[in-house]
């Protein structure tokens, strides 16, 4: 796991004093060695930092080249099939120097071109210079596990594995992207493929992106199909998805480093350390966190897994002043306006596991492959209200416009009427339009009349899929990578430690969404299959729990009306002065003002 950095100018030398500013602005991702490579022009530059992982020795240090230095990489990530790929590679006359994952990939891309990349499997992003070609290659894994930012210019540019690094850059405008800002206010994050800037973008996931002559060309390369297996029973897709699960845990324990496993008690973590800790005869580390507040702590449940498989446990209770303490520092984590508010105890479990081990698996893309969350049971029993015409439920709706915030059954009845991306959006997004009304200041408000609050959701919005494939592949598509994927990155990466989710291995994704809808999630059941397929694993008293989530208690944290030290935070002009004097605004709906107000005190 590592830090990439790099430039390409068409018509000036790089600064390599900068290119060194930008790379070690990001040592946190690499400690262990830093690299850097020019070619003679200085037109191109490539930067590197090294958390060590697979072969510790000088022989992994990047940026790494082949045999004649025509073609260079820096990579950032874990390739899990390296080692069949190198096999291929060497049966094909290709000469290896390292045990690298990292080597591997530039003679795939030696081997098959662009094509190299499909075969890829792990999490990754990479930058590829290809002198002969005179062809700069950016890719990003096919769920979005490692990021990957980049501005482009009149045929320059510059990227990088976080914002930060972009923003010291000289050449590239950072300028406020107020569409972004307002997008923030709709999701607690900024949507791909925008960033905060104007002109810096986030490459998607499963996508590549090619520079040459002075073009750049974006290229999706993976996508998720569904239902393709036709006839299957019950009984073979469980012994199907067993084996998978068992073949995407072995390889992400492959490592020369010790292995733990992040441990909430749920039913994606539990399963990884049942699976992780067949394929090791020494005592696994689990690290787990809890909460001052009793009703959001599961730390019982994860000492009860823990138990059963005799990992060495380690724990830690979250307090608010812990939270308060560390709310500045994680808000920066993130180089632009983020506010999934688990953001903290997960960069706290991280630090705890990285006092033990250096890799750490993590139960993350369970929900979203596996259909987890409590939306989905939401829609399914919505299915109901839906015979009513849409007419009669908006008119129903309508004096809820008037009742505030929070206000009993509110929530309910707006979602009911609503076109199903916009009740979609309802269930998972911060803030109505309506909301945005009274929250958002006047003047900013008024800018984005007629602007279509849920443009990122309707991209993926899939009609010919069945409803609940149809909102699995909105999450894996949006509130995965965006949310979920950047928080576990950014809170591990802080503090040196790779953060592996074996859970959304491609070909176990593959292999789940190709089973029919009525054998994976029978009737609308959360997790069916993968319930049934894990039964062995957990005691019942996990098996049997419903979703709980990673709940943060900022309600009982921030339940107070807004305090007088908090005013300054709230003075921009973006959000309404009303938003200060507003007493029935706190906790979780208070925390992206909060965030924002942080955010642009420091960076506006």
């Amino acid at each position: 796991m590592c830090a990439i950095v790099g430039k390409l100018n068409k018509n000036k030398r790089i600064d390599h004093r900068l290119l060194e500013a930008m790379r070690d602005s990001m040592t946190h991702r690499g400690p262990d060695d830093a690299g850097m490579w020019f070619n003679a022009e200085s037109s191109v530059g490539l930067g590197h930092r090294r958390l060590s992982i697979i072969d510790l020795s000088a022989a992994g240090h990047q940026p790494m080249t082949n045999e004649d230095e025509s073609i260079w990489l820096v990579f950032n990530g874990e390739i899990y099939n390296f080692q069949a790929l190198k096999q291929e590679l060497l049966e094909a006359g290709h000469v290896f120097r390292s045990n690298t994952d990292t080597e591997v990939i530039i003679h795939a891309y030696e081997q098959w071109g662009l094509e190299s990349i499909r075969r890829l499997r792990g999490m990754f992003a990479y930058a590829l210079w290809d002198s002969n070609r005179r062809r700069l290659v950016l890719a990003r894994d096919r769920l979005g596990i490692k990021p990957l930012f980049y501005a482009f210019r009149d045929g320059d540019i510059s990227f990088a594995s976080e914002l930060k690094a972009i923003r010291i850059d000289l050449d590239v405008h950072c300028e406020l992207d107020e569409t972004a800002i307002y997008d923030y206010f709709t999701y607690r994050y900024i949507p791909t493929p925008k960033t905060i800037y104007r002109g810096v973008s986030k490459l998607p996931p499963a996508h590549f992106a090619v520079l040459e002559n002075g073009k750049l060309t974006v290229t999706r390369y993976w996508e998720p199909e569904f239902n393709t297996r036709g006839d299957i029973s019950e009984e073979d897709a469980i012994i199907l998805l067993q084996q998978k699960l068992k073949e995407a845990t072995q390889l992400h324990m492959i490592a020369d480093v010790p292995v733990g496993v992040m441990l909430s008690g749920g039913l994606d973590s539990s399963t990884l350390l049942a699976l992780a800790a067949d394929t090791t005869a020494q005592p696994l580390h689990t690290f787990s966190i809890g909460f001052d507040v009793k009703s959001h702590s599961e730390t019982h449940f994860a000492r009860m897994v823990a138990d059963r498989y005799k990992s060495q446990h380690h724990e830690l209770t979250v307090t608010k002043a812990m939270a308060s303490n560390l709310e500045h520092k994680i808000i920066e984590l993130y180089d632009e306006p983020y506010a999934d508010s688990s953001a903290t105890p997960t960069f706290l479990v991280s630090e705890l596991a990285r006092n033990n081990v250096k890799v750490a698996l993590s139960g993350e893309g369970g929900d979203e492959i596996f259909g987890g969350y409590g939306w989905y049971d939401l829609w399914w029993r919505m299915k109901a209200v839906d015979k009513i015409p849409l007419s009669l439920r908006r008119f129903a709706a309508l004096p809820m416009a008037l009742a505030p915030i929070g206000f009993k059954g509110k929530w309910t009845l707006q979602a009911a009427a609503l076109d199903p991306i916009s009740r979609y959006g309802k269930f998972i997004s911060a803030f109505s339009r309506s909301d945005k009304r009274s929250l958002l200041s006047p003047e900013f408000y008024r800018r984005f009349e007629g602007y279509d609050d849920y443009w990122f959701f309707r991209k993926y919005w899939r009609e010919d899929l069945d409803p609940f494939s149809r909102m699995q592949y909105m999450d894996l598509k949006t509130y995965l990578n965006d949310d979920i994927l950047t928080k576990v990155d950014r809170a591990s990466m802080a503090v040196s430690l790779e953060a592996r989710v074996p859970l959304l291995d491609h070909e176990l994704i593959e292999t789940v969404f190709s089973l029919p809808i009525n054998v994976r999630n029978k009737n609308g059941r959360q997790k069916y299959l993968f319930r049934k397929a894990i039964k062995e694993y957990l005691p019942p008293e996990i098996l049997n729990r419903g979703k709980k989530g990673f709940s943060v208690p900022l309600y009982e944290w921030l339940k107070e009306p807004i305090a007088k030290d908090l005013e300054p935070v709230f003075d921009n002009k973006f959000i309404s002065p009303k938003l200060m004097k507003s007493g029935n605004v706190t906790g979780s709906d208070l925390w992206p003002f909060i965030v924002m107000g942080q955010w642009l005190r420091s960076h506006a």
